[in-house]
């Protein structure tokens, strides 16, 4: 019985066949009831207005005539049922009215009970549409113990009126964080070009390379913008093939290698020789890479400090079969641990105002981590905590074997 009656909370369509039984079952019962109150009275009222023929079929049957003969000999059989048939109808006519209001009020009850859910969703989408996002449509209370598929379209509603309300929010940070990390730049761009021009400045080799470096910044936010835009649509193919981690390390240690001792950072790389190719777009591995390393340098102070790139293969992973995981370890600043699940958000930074003076964009472990997850691995972060350095990995596929 509970089965059955959780069958029906649950299931619309059940909902609506025992409706629609209601319906018929309210008519049926009201059309007893009415018949039984008014087929007497109307018979009442009928035998009543045929009294002058009962009293002629009475005379007729003490003369020795038919039940049904008056006494002038006229058979009485076709005025009995006229009246016979006139009482009824009119009992049956009453009844069916009564009956048919009562069918029409239940299935109005029962029909606004399923219109009045889809006409606040209606008016609410409106509503979202208008960009009133904070709005939602009222979920019964018993939608927490299970509900009909009304009641689910209404959760499922609020759950889409909420993820809206989020992808706005994100989009309003995201052209707030844009202009924002524009506007550094630019604002030091105009700075040193309007003390030129007034001769605040001298015109020193120093000022334009300051120049150039804030239009390096703001050129590297454009292409990294570009990139991130191209990757969030999906605007790209992956140039899929078998390549050696050993040649993406080293492709990316050779690229940074002057920056790590200009620097005075120790650069160092362990790959094992048995480290199996990975199935990826080369081109998009070495991006993930030069990301994380770029990071680490940034992070890791001069002297005496080093950035290990490490490679450890399938069988070294502790049971991550069929990927191989590259680690960046330096041994710089250190994260606190309610940092790390945010770093591969847009524009997420520890420290806004450092993190902005090194030169980064605020949004490359975005990249990295979108560039690993279309190639089907994963990407983490790890930290013992701050001024203990910090570990970020990543996995990508084996490739197939011929």
């Amino acid at each position: 019985m509970n089965k059955l009656l959780q069958w029906w909370r649950q299931r619309l369509a059940a909902k609506l066949f025992f409706a629609h039984l209601l319906v018929i079952a309210a008519g049926a019962i009201t059309l007893l009831i009415a018949g039984e109150s008014v087929a007497p009275k109307a018979f009442e009222r009928h035998l009543a207005a045929m009294g002058h023929l009962m009293q002629r079929m009475m005379q007729g049957m003490m003369m020795g005539r038919g039940p049904y003969t008056r006494t002038d000999g006229v058979d009485l059989t076709a005025d009995l049922f006229h009246n016979f048939h006139a009482a009824l109808t009119e009992a049956m006519v009453v009844a069916l009215l009564v009956s048919g209001a009562a069918a029409v009020l239940v299935s109005w009850f029962i029909s606004r009970r399923i219109v009045a859910p889809i006409q606040a969703m209606s008016q609410v989408s409106r509503r979202i549409a208008e960009g009133h996002y904070e709005e939602r449509v009222a979920v019964p209370p018993e939608a927490a113990e299970g509900t009909d598929e009304l009641g689910e379209l209404a959760l499922n509603f609020n759950r889409m009126a909420e993820r809206l309300a989020r992808t706005e929010e994100a989009r309003r940070q995201w052209l707030a964080d844009i202009s924002h990390e524009m506007r550094t730049p630019l604002a030091s761009i105009l700075a040193y070009a309007e003390g030129l021009q007034d001769g605040v400045f001298p015109p020193e080799p120093e000022i334009y390379q300051q120049i150039v470096r804030e239009t390096k910044r703001l050129q590297r936010l454009v292409d990294d913008l570009h990139e991130l835009s191209r990757l969030e649509a999906g605007a790209y193919t992956l140039n899929r093939q078998p390549v050696s981690p050993r040649q993406l390390v080293d492709e990316v240690v050779q690229r940074f290698a002057p920056a790590y001792t200009n620097k005075g950072v120790a650069l160092e790389t362990e790959v094992p020789s048995e480290a199996p190719a990975v199935w990826a777009d080369p081109e998009r591995a070495i991006q993930v890479l030069s990301n994380l390393l770029d990071n680490a340098l940034r992070h890791t102070p001069p002297g005496g400090r080093r950035v290990t790139v490490r490679v450890i293969p399938p069988q070294a992973t502790g049971g991550e079969k069929g990927f191989v995981r590259f680690e960046v370890q330096d041994t710089g600043e250190g994260i606190s641990p309610e940092h790390l699940p945010h770093l591969f958000r847009r524009f997420y930074r520890v420290d806004k105002s450092r993190s902005r003076q090194r030169g980064g964009s605020g949004i490359g472990l975005t990249i990295a981590r979108l560039l690993v997850e279309a190639h089907g691995g994963r990407i983490e972060a790890h930290s013992p905590g701050p001024g203990q350095g910090s570990t970020f990995l990543f996995t990508l596929p084996v490739a197939p074997r011929k």
